[in-house]
């Protein structure tokens, strides 16, 4: 889940099986960039290197975020208000947004590309969303809901918009596996700029 300051869980939430575009995230993370990755070398986009320029920026971007994250959440153990979660809800979501408008950039399909991307991610990522707030009112009640009300979901805020105790852990950031999504954006990035060897 996407939440860490450190206000505990009273009572626990009841549980409830996620729908079905929630338990598939998994099919954004890892089957759509192969189908893209397909696309690029079969189809051999024209994007230049201007585009694929800012999409290695945006997906280094993404990934900084997600990391900064990583590094403040103890999933579904507390309400994450301190670091990028004093400017939006989300930061994780938000990262991989980036990572998206990054890799469709980096594909060479432009904003068609870029799109697309998009679009997948908010039929994937919205759900998540929408079903983990939920979750997170269920379970920390007015705590959480005073957060909500706060912090803007998805967009970051300009300025922090609470002031949440806590530090960034690189433990943490390695417990909730984010080295593997980087590690995962630094080869994907490589693999579809092998578009500029094959024409």
């Amino acid at each position: 889940m996407t939440m860490t300051t450190h206000t505990q869980s009273q009572t626990p939430a009841p549980a409830s099986r996620p729908p079905f575009l929630v338990r598939r995230r998994t099919v954004f993370t890892w089957v759509v960039p192969l189908l893209l990755l397909i696309a690029v070398l079969m189809l051999r986009p024209q994007g230049g290197h201007a585009a694929w320029l800012a999409g290695v920026a945006l997906v280094a971007l993404g990934e900084i975020v997600r990391f900064w994250a990583a590094g403040y959440i103890s999933k579904d153990a507390a309400i994450a208000t301190g670091g990028p979660y004093a400017f939006v809800r989300n930061p994780l979501y938000f990262g991989s947004l980036l990572l998206s408008v990054g890799y469709g950039l980096v594909s060479g399909f432009g904003w068609a590309g870029v799109l697309v991307l998009v679009a997948l991610y908010l039929v994937f990522h919205l759900a998540a969303i929408f079903y983990e707030e939920k979750f997170l009112k269920a379970k920390f009640g007015q705590p959480y809901l005073d957060y909500l009300h706060r912090v803007p979901r998805l967009i970051p805020s300009p300025w922090p918009r609470t002031d949440g105790p806590g530090g960034f852990s690189w433990a943490q950031a390695l417990k909730n596996r984010e080295h593997i999504s980087a590690l995962f954006a630094l080869i994907f990035v490589a693999l579809l700029s092998l578009r500029f060897l094959v024409h």
